[in-house]
């Protein structure tokens, strides 16, 4: 009879910075940057950084594509670190509006090379977020769920079919036109080849820049 594999739990702090607009003003060229910081085992430890610069050309006023690159630093407590490149292409969309906010999706595919392995993994990541304005103030509800899907197995342990889901909520507050700030919580499940399956429990803190 199949049994059900074990979980480990985690509780991390994970922190992002993001910008994006126009090369120029009203120029259908994008710039795309953003960079991470995630701590784990309670916070004690910097497990991952990733820095991601892109481009993008705006098709319309409220859909985009993006074409990038991201380097990916993971630490482990004993053992080299995993260092891997990325290249990466997706869409964002409006989808719907609903309860009162709107909906929108980012679809993203990516090209992964790790140091030290032959192949190349294919990845597909399908998020979908949800914000609604608080009222006429300047805060805002956000809630999102992002699924991975593996698209072939690799050298590097990655099995194709579900890798991951990241569903979050919480809040969002945009002190001056063009910044904002998000703070959420972020339940991550993690389907582990070499293991238990991971779930973390994450606080997370954002900032973004748009122009």
């Amino acid at each position: 009879m199949f049994a059900p594999k074990a979980i480990a739990f985690d509780d991390q702090v994970w922190f992002a910075l993001s910008a994006n607009g126009p090369m120029t003003e009203d120029s259908r060229l994008l710039l795309w940057f953003d960079g991470h910081a995630r701590y784990r085992d309670g916070v004690s430890d910097l497990g991952l950084t990733i820095i991601r610069p892109g481009l993008g050309w705006r098709l319309t006023d409220t859909t985009k594509v993006w074409a990038g690159y991201a380097r990916v630093v993971g630490r482990r407590n004993n053992g080299p670190n995993v260092e891997e490149d990325r290249a990466w292409e997706q869409l964002t969309y409006p989808v719907v509006g609903l309860f009162g906010g709107s909906v929108t999706g980012r679809t993203r595919l990516e090209q992964r090379y790790i140091d030290g392995a032959d192949d190349t993994g294919h990845r597909l990541r399908q998020s979908v977020r949800w914000t609604r304005p608080i009222g006429a103030s300047d805060w805002s509800w956000v809630a999102a769920n992002e699924v991975f899907i593996n698209l072939n197995n690799t050298d590097f342990g990655a099995d194709a079919g579900y890798a991951q889901n990241r569903a979050y909520a919480g809040l969002g507050w945009k002190p001056v036109p063009g910044l904002g700030f998000q703070f959420t919580y972020l339940n991550n499940h993690i389907d582990n080849p070499f293991g238990d399956n991971v779930k973390n429990n994450n606080f997370t803190v954002s900032m973004s820049l748009r122009w």
